[in-house]
């Protein structure tokens, strides 16, 4: 008698407990959103995605929140829309039971500027091509030439070490591909070229050539030599502006 009366408790406890569920579940599915709060990750540095832009997006054809009860509202859609956008790396959104929802937005990261003559885009560390902004120009290396897609990877690693050094970024501002597997780099002062070559070997190139920067390029000017050469193991070749002597 005890084990049925037992048994009798539990499985009244478990269909109250599964009203209980049901009733909250179907208040929360009728609860209007109230509010949509949106933090974009502006501390980075970079202003391609604002609240308006975000916005736009969860009112557009594709979502139209407002017009959606809460619990009615596909969070996975939401976040594959808003990472559609070729500025957003990666969304999330949540939702709250008071009928709030926070959308976090992570921005993609660029790293250099390509024109190519017929296109012109950021390359972001994510090798993803970024659309111009009408909201905001990244200051970021400048590349150009006849880049394809294969150079990706090396112009990234490129632009991040520059990037990542006080004395390079100081001097670099440009990279042009001049011929296949062949770049060279342009200086902000000074009217001399750097020969980098292929997209390799990029570590010791640079070392190469800052210790050149203090040894030489210190004590002579920066208008001394016409060309610096990064190609060759172990050296640089430069070539003097004077009687092309070197």
């Amino acid at each position: 008698m005890k084990t049925k009366w037992r048994l009798l408790k539990t499985g009244l406890g478990i269909l109250v407990l599964a009203f209980l569920v049901s009733f909250s579940a179907n208040r929360h599915a009728c609860k209007p959103l109230t509010e949509i709060k949106i933090k974009v990750d502006h501390e980075s540095g970079k202003y391609f995605v604002n609240d308006s832009l975000v916005r736009k997006v969860l009112d557009g054809p594709q979502l139209r929140l407002s017009s959606i009860p809460l619990g009615n509202i596909d969070v996975a859609k939401v976040e594959e829309i808003l990472d559609r956008n070729s500025f957003v790396s990666k969304s999330q959104v949540f939702s709250d039971v008071d009928g709030v929802m926070q959308i976090q937005i992570h921005q993609e990261t660029p790293v250099a500027r390509v024109n190519t003559g017929e296109d012109e885009f950021y390359l972001s560390e994510e090798l993803n091509k970024i659309p111009l902004s009408h909201l905001y120009a990244a200051q970021v290396l400048m590349v150009g030439g006849e880049i394809e897609e294969s150079d990706f990877e090396g112009l990234k690693n490129l632009a991040e070490f520059i990037s990542a050094d006080k004395l390079l970024k100081k001097h670099i501002i440009a990279v042009k591909k001049e011929e296949p597997n062949s770049f060279i780099l342009l200086v902000n002062k000074g009217d001399y070229v750097i020969e980098f070559g292929e997209l390799k070997n990029i570590e010791s190139k640079f070392e190469k050539l800052k210790l050149f920067y203090d040894e030489y390029l210190g004590k002579v000017g920066l208008n001394y030599y016409e060309r610096i050469n990064l190609r060759f193991n172990n050296q640089i070749v430069a070539t003097k502006r004077i009687n092309d002597e070197k």
